[in-house]
């Protein structure tokens, strides 16, 4: 399905819908038959599903099991859920409009949205679909928040604004700096929430990362211009310089929210084209320390 956005005639957003949900419920019916034991089950994923917010390459499909093999007890509770699901883009287009706004983002944007079944971390995430459009990935088995809706809408609108790569392989400082720009507009277009809604994935994690601040800049400078796939999967799915997963979220958090008290805009913010972000982002740094 395609929904062609217009505005006073002109053509803006092609946003192509593709719903994996039935291919997982599919996948379901076949793995809880009677003697389907975890490697039949695993295999049966595989084979009939093969979707997961994971990194490429065999690191990813390693996290892809274990996700997986958690989830497994919970997808039960959720079934009826998931069987009732249906998808709506009103509030998707709304958020898009919103963003390309603030970002300052004029051209067209050719979007291609993947609902899924995920593993219950509740991970939206946006990925190359082809040479031409990105694709939103958005799990529906816990509902999709406004919330996250305009996180991943940023990062989409933030690819075209500053010419990202969009590949899985980025500098540290681009990683920093797109995910602080996606929490933030998160805050800024869906206010009221308390700081941990916009950004934290477990209890507790926001508090420790602001007590260990100073260690968590110090450790993660080194590694700015880096752009390999262990130092992307380190400050993200790994677990840092200092233990704490996710720590280029948090850093993009805490700098966006100096950069916007100084006065920078998000757009401005945005406009930084992608060579420039390491340099950009080392020289607020030794504020942060």
């Amino acid at each position: 399905m395609t929904n062609n956005i217009r505005y006073r005639g002109v053509f803006l957003n092609n946003i192509e819908i593709i719903n994996l949900v039935p291919r997982f419920l599919n996948f379901y019916d076949k793995a809880i038959q009677p003697m389907i034991d975890e490697e039949q089950r695993w295999a049966l994923w595989e084979q009939h599903y093969n979707f997961a917010a994971v990194p490429p390459g065999d690191a990813g499909r390693k996290i892809a099991r274990s996700l997986f093999e958690q989830a497994w007890p919970h997808y039960d509770a959720k079934l009826e859920s998931i069987k009732q699901w249906k998808s709506d883009e009103t509030k998707l287009q709304l958020y898009l409009k919103q963003v390309k706004s603030l970002l300052k983002c004029f051209e067209p944007i050719n979007l291609v949205v993947i609902y899924f079944v995920g593993a219950m971390e509740n991970n939206a995430f946006v990925a190359p679909f082809d040479e031409k459009k990105l694709a939103l990935c958005l799990p529906i088995e816990d509902g999709i928040t406004e919330t996250t809706l305009v996180h991943e809408l940023t990062h989409v609108v933030h690819t075209h604004t500053a010419n990202l790569a969009t590949e899985w392989e980025r500098t540290i400082g681009s990683t920093i700096l797109q995910e602080g720009l996606a929490t933030q507009i998160s805050k800024y277009l869906v206010p009221g929430k308390p700081d941990y809604e916009y950004i934290e994935y477990k209890e507790g994690w926001l508090d420790s990362c602001i007590v260990n601040k100073k260690e968590i800049f110090k450790g993660a400078f080194q590694f700015l211009n880096d752009s390999s796939s262990e130092a992307v999967e380190k400050f993200t799915f790994g677990t840092g310089t200092t233990q704490h997963e996710r720590e280029a979220y948090f850093m993009g958090w805490e700098i966006v929210q100096l950069l916007l008290k100084n006065g920078m805009s998000f757009s401005e913010m945005a406009s930084v084209q992608e060579r420039d972000i390491p340099d950009f982002i080392g020289k607020i740094f030794p504020e942060l320390i």
